[in-house]
Protein backbone atom coordinates (compact mmCIF):
# COMPACT_ATOMS: atom_id res chain seq x y z
CA UNK A 1 0.00 0.00 0.00
CA UNK A 2 1.25 3.66 -0.73
CA UNK A 3 2.53 5.88 1.78
CA UNK A 4 -0.23 8.37 2.39
CA UNK A 5 1.39 11.32 4.36
CA UNK A 6 -0.67 13.57 6.27
CA UNK A 7 1.14 16.31 7.52
CA UNK A 8 4.88 16.57 9.44
CA UNK A 9 5.56 18.44 12.69
CA UNK A 10 8.93 19.86 11.66
CA UNK A 11 10.41 20.62 15.16
CA UNK A 12 10.00 18.99 18.39
CA UNK A 13 11.58 18.33 21.43
CA UNK A 14 9.26 15.95 22.99
CA UNK A 15 8.66 13.14 20.93
CA UNK A 16 11.80 10.91 20.59
CA UNK A 17 13.46 10.80 24.13
CA UNK A 18 16.44 13.76 24.32
CA UNK A 19 16.24 14.35 20.26
CA UNK A 20 15.74 17.34 18.37
CA UNK A 21 13.41 15.22 15.94
CA UNK A 22 10.69 16.19 13.64
CA UNK A 23 7.06 14.18 13.55
CA UNK A 24 5.62 12.29 10.46
CA UNK A 25 1.96 11.34 10.70
CA UNK A 26 0.54 8.87 8.38
CA UNK A 27 -2.67 8.57 7.39
CA UNK A 28 -5.13 5.47 7.71
CA UNK A 29 -5.71 2.65 10.97
CA UNK A 30 -6.95 -0.42 11.45
CA UNK A 31 -8.18 0.53 14.84
CA UNK A 32 -11.31 2.53 15.43
CA UNK A 33 -10.83 3.60 18.83
CA UNK A 34 -13.52 6.93 20.13
CA UNK A 35 -10.96 8.35 22.41
CA UNK A 36 -8.51 8.98 19.35
CA UNK A 37 -7.88 12.62 19.06
CA UNK A 38 -6.15 12.14 15.41
CA UNK A 39 -9.48 11.56 13.82
CA UNK A 40 -8.58 13.02 10.60
CA UNK A 41 -6.48 10.42 9.96
CA UNK A 42 -8.30 7.75 11.00
CA UNK A 43 -11.98 8.02 9.64
CA UNK A 44 -12.00 7.49 6.32
CA UNK A 45 -14.30 10.01 5.00
CA UNK A 46 -11.83 12.21 6.92
CA UNK A 47 -8.62 11.10 4.97
CA UNK A 48 -9.29 13.65 1.65
CA UNK A 49 -10.07 16.33 3.69
CA UNK A 50 -6.42 17.90 2.70
CA UNK A 51 -4.39 16.79 0.44
CA UNK A 52 -1.64 14.01 1.16
CA UNK A 53 2.07 14.88 1.34
CA UNK A 54 4.23 14.14 -1.72
CA UNK A 55 7.14 11.46 -0.21
CA UNK A 56 9.69 13.74 -1.97
CA UNK A 57 8.21 16.51 -0.12
CA UNK A 58 9.76 14.90 2.97
CA UNK A 59 12.42 13.53 1.57
CA UNK A 60 13.68 17.43 0.38
CA UNK A 61 12.98 18.84 3.79
CA UNK A 62 15.11 16.32 5.47
CA UNK A 63 18.10 16.76 3.34
CA UNK A 64 18.01 20.47 4.31
CA UNK A 65 18.05 19.65 7.98
CA UNK A 66 21.10 17.19 7.90
CA UNK A 67 22.92 18.47 11.05
CA UNK A 68 20.01 20.14 12.63
CA UNK A 69 17.31 17.16 13.34
CA UNK A 70 18.75 14.25 15.15
CA UNK A 71 15.58 12.38 14.49
CA UNK A 72 12.69 11.27 12.75
CA UNK A 73 9.44 10.19 14.64
CA UNK A 74 7.10 7.80 12.19
CA UNK A 75 3.80 7.97 13.78
CA UNK A 76 -0.16 8.09 12.47
CA UNK A 77 -2.88 6.67 12.15
CA UNK A 78 -0.77 3.38 11.89
CA UNK A 79 2.19 3.19 10.13
CA UNK A 80 3.09 -0.57 9.76
CA UNK A 81 -0.53 -0.65 7.51
CA UNK A 82 1.46 0.31 4.96
CA UNK A 83 3.72 -2.79 4.89
CA UNK A 84 7.14 -3.20 2.48
CA UNK A 85 6.40 0.84 1.67
CA UNK A 86 6.95 2.15 5.03
CA UNK A 87 9.76 -0.07 5.49
CA UNK A 88 11.59 1.73 2.49
CA UNK A 89 10.69 4.87 3.18
CA UNK A 90 12.15 3.83 6.99
CA UNK A 91 15.33 2.83 4.83
CA UNK A 92 15.71 6.03 2.61
CA UNK A 93 15.48 7.89 6.05
CA UNK A 94 18.03 6.06 7.50
CA UNK A 95 20.49 6.42 4.72
CA UNK A 96 20.09 10.31 5.56
CA UNK A 97 21.46 9.55 8.91
CA UNK A 98 18.53 9.96 11.38
CA UNK A 99 17.73 8.12 14.05
CA UNK A 100 13.97 6.26 13.58
CA UNK A 101 11.41 6.50 16.23
CA UNK A 102 7.88 4.02 15.33
CA UNK A 103 4.92 4.97 17.06
CA UNK A 104 2.56 1.48 16.60
CA UNK A 105 -0.11 0.02 17.71
CA UNK A 106 1.47 -3.20 17.43
CA UNK A 107 -1.67 -4.64 15.05
CA UNK A 108 1.44 -5.98 12.63
CA UNK A 109 3.70 -8.30 14.25
CA UNK A 110 5.73 -9.61 11.13
CA UNK A 111 5.90 -5.77 9.98
CA UNK A 112 7.25 -4.66 13.22
CA UNK A 113 9.92 -7.47 13.12
CA UNK A 114 11.50 -7.13 10.05
CA UNK A 115 11.88 -3.99 10.92
CA UNK A 116 13.64 -4.36 13.94
CA UNK A 117 15.42 -7.41 12.81
CA UNK A 118 16.95 -5.12 9.80
CA UNK A 119 18.19 -2.30 12.29
CA UNK A 120 15.64 0.00 10.65
CA UNK A 121 14.48 1.57 13.81
CA UNK A 122 16.40 3.30 16.97
CA UNK A 123 13.37 3.46 19.15
CA UNK A 124 9.90 1.80 19.34
CA UNK A 125 6.82 2.91 21.15
CA UNK A 126 3.74 0.91 21.40
CA UNK A 127 0.26 1.91 22.81
CA UNK A 128 -1.59 -0.29 24.87
CA UNK A 129 -5.41 0.09 24.56
CA UNK A 130 -6.66 -2.22 26.95
CA UNK A 131 -6.01 -5.83 28.26
CA UNK A 132 -5.87 -7.66 24.87
CA UNK A 133 -8.98 -9.65 25.09
CA UNK A 134 -11.02 -6.30 25.24
CA UNK A 135 -9.39 -5.57 21.86
CA UNK A 136 -12.05 -6.29 19.68
CA UNK A 137 -13.57 -3.06 21.32
CA UNK A 138 -11.47 -1.06 19.21
CA UNK A 139 -10.18 -3.34 16.11
CA UNK A 140 -10.84 -6.23 14.08
CA UNK A 141 -7.29 -7.28 14.24
CA UNK A 142 -6.98 -10.69 16.78
CA UNK A 143 -5.59 -9.69 19.68
CA UNK A 144 -3.13 -12.16 19.09
CA UNK A 145 -1.30 -9.90 17.00
CA UNK A 146 -0.92 -7.11 19.85
CA UNK A 147 0.15 -9.96 22.16
CA UNK A 148 2.80 -11.14 19.63
CA UNK A 149 4.10 -7.23 19.25
CA UNK A 150 4.10 -7.04 22.68
CA UNK A 151 6.54 -9.69 23.29
CA UNK A 152 8.49 -9.10 20.54
CA UNK A 153 9.07 -5.18 21.86
CA UNK A 154 9.89 -7.00 25.61
CA UNK A 155 12.55 -8.96 24.09
CA UNK A 156 14.17 -7.05 21.97
CA UNK A 157 17.27 -4.63 22.72
CA UNK A 158 16.46 -1.85 20.66
CA UNK A 159 14.88 1.27 23.25
CA UNK A 160 11.53 0.96 23.58
CA UNK A 161 8.73 1.76 25.77
CA UNK A 162 4.98 1.68 26.46
CA UNK A 163 1.89 4.44 26.28
CA UNK A 164 -1.26 3.80 28.14
CA UNK A 165 -3.98 6.45 28.00
CA UNK A 166 -6.11 6.31 30.63
CA UNK A 167 -9.57 6.54 27.87
CA UNK A 168 -13.23 6.97 29.90
CA UNK A 169 -13.65 2.87 29.02
CA UNK A 170 -10.69 2.08 30.88
CA UNK A 171 -11.30 0.34 34.15
CA UNK A 172 -8.34 -0.08 37.01
CA UNK A 173 -8.62 -2.95 37.55
CA UNK A 174 -7.90 -3.83 33.64
CA UNK A 175 -5.18 -0.65 33.63
CA UNK A 176 -3.25 -2.88 36.62
CA UNK A 177 -3.19 -6.10 34.81
CA UNK A 178 -1.83 -4.07 31.77
CA UNK A 179 0.70 -2.68 34.28
CA UNK A 180 1.60 -6.13 35.59
CA UNK A 181 2.16 -7.94 32.67
CA UNK A 182 4.45 -5.19 31.41
CA UNK A 183 6.27 -5.12 34.38
CA UNK A 184 9.74 -4.00 34.80
CA UNK A 185 9.42 -2.09 31.04
CA UNK A 186 9.01 1.41 30.81
CA UNK A 187 5.24 2.53 30.72
CA UNK A 188 4.36 5.95 30.13
CA UNK A 189 0.70 7.12 30.95
CA UNK A 190 -1.36 9.70 29.87
CA UNK A 191 -4.50 11.03 30.71
CA UNK A 192 -7.06 11.22 28.06
CA UNK A 193 -7.75 14.48 26.12
CA UNK A 194 -11.30 15.22 25.25
CA UNK A 195 -10.39 17.09 22.11
CA UNK A 196 -10.93 15.82 18.53
CA UNK A 197 -11.95 12.59 19.41
CA UNK A 198 -13.75 9.98 17.70
CA UNK A 199 -16.61 9.95 20.00
CA UNK A 200 -18.65 12.56 21.50
CA UNK A 201 -17.65 12.78 24.93
CA UNK A 202 -20.39 14.73 27.06
CA UNK A 203 -19.82 13.45 30.39
CA UNK A 204 -16.43 11.26 30.90
CA UNK A 205 -14.35 9.91 33.76
CA UNK A 206 -11.20 8.83 33.71
CA UNK A 207 -8.95 6.77 36.64
CA UNK A 208 -5.63 9.28 35.57
CA UNK A 209 -6.74 10.97 39.09
CA UNK A 210 -6.09 7.43 40.96
CA UNK A 211 -2.73 6.83 40.07
CA UNK A 212 0.20 7.57 42.06
CA UNK A 213 2.99 9.78 40.70
CA UNK A 214 5.43 7.61 42.86
CA UNK A 215 4.64 3.92 41.37
CA UNK A 216 7.77 2.69 40.39
CA UNK A 217 5.77 0.46 37.36
CA UNK A 218 4.80 4.05 35.02
CA UNK A 219 5.21 7.64 34.58
CA UNK A 220 2.65 9.62 34.43
CA UNK A 221 2.68 12.64 31.27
Amino acid sequence: MALRIGAIEKFSTIDYPDKIACVIFLKGCNFFCGFCYNKQLVIPELLDSKPDLEEQEIHDFLDKRKGLLDAVVITGGEPTIFGKDLIEFIKKIKEKGFLVKLDTNGSNPLILKEIIDNNLVDYVAMDLKDVFENYSNYTKVPFENIKESFKILKETKIPHEFRITTHPDLTIENFNKIIEQAKNEKIFVQDFMNTNTIKLYKDYKTIYSLLSKSNENYILR
